[in-house]
């Protein structure tokens, strides 16, 4: 994936990055036979499948997000994370007891189902994204569930960014260097 600064410092670069990100994502994916991307090929017996299911999850608990904030509103659990009720894990949800979560709630799902998931996931986290007012991608914590942090640093972990951290396990599969 190609080397970005650290941080956007527009809605218009956000967006720019954001679908520079996802056609580069996409002819990395392209490079990959569907034959192949079933097989447990990654860390912990993830395959390519698993892993696109992971990054549209993100994609879509981060449009929930957004467009709730935009109604002034708290997202559903049918929003964030495609089911009625969460179940409360008792010791707490950390980043690894979450991508375990989506493994198992996506490990089941066809290739097929799992592309067209990710294929709406991005669609609508561009759409969330685009109806934010620019004022707010600059002002901390213009959308309560960002904390203390803006949405230009926010949003590049769950899209384009989060694409960097896994390009080099789907380029080990493709046996292709792509940019």
């Amino acid at each position: 994936m190609s080397e970005l600064s650290p941080r956007p410092t527009s809605k218009t670069e956000l967006m720019e990055r954001m679908r520079e990100g996802r056609e580069e994502w996409d002819a990395l994916l392209a490079q990959i036979p569907d034959s192949a991307r079933t097989e447990p090929a990654l860390a912990g017996g993830w395959s390519v499948k698993d892993l696109i299911a992971h990054v549209a999850a993100f994609e879509k608990w981060t449009a929930a997000q957004i467009r709730a904030a935009n109604e002034s509103r708290t997202p559903t659990d049918n929003e964030l994370y495609g089911v009625e009720e969460v179940t409360v894990d008792p010791e707490g949800w950390d980043l690894d007891r979450e991508n375990a979560a989506i493994h198992a709630r996506y490990k089941e799902t066809p290739l097929a189902e799992v592309m067209t998931f990710s294929s709406q996931a991005f669609a609508d986290l561009v759409a969330a994204v685009e109806a934010v007012a620019d004022e707010d991608f600059v002002r901390t914590g213009a959308q309560t569930w960002t904390d203390d942090t803006t949405l230009l640093e926010v949003i590049p972990g769950q899209c384009y960014a989060h694409y960097a951290q896994h390009a080099d396990d789907l380029r080990s599969i493709s046996g292709n260097e792509i940019p």
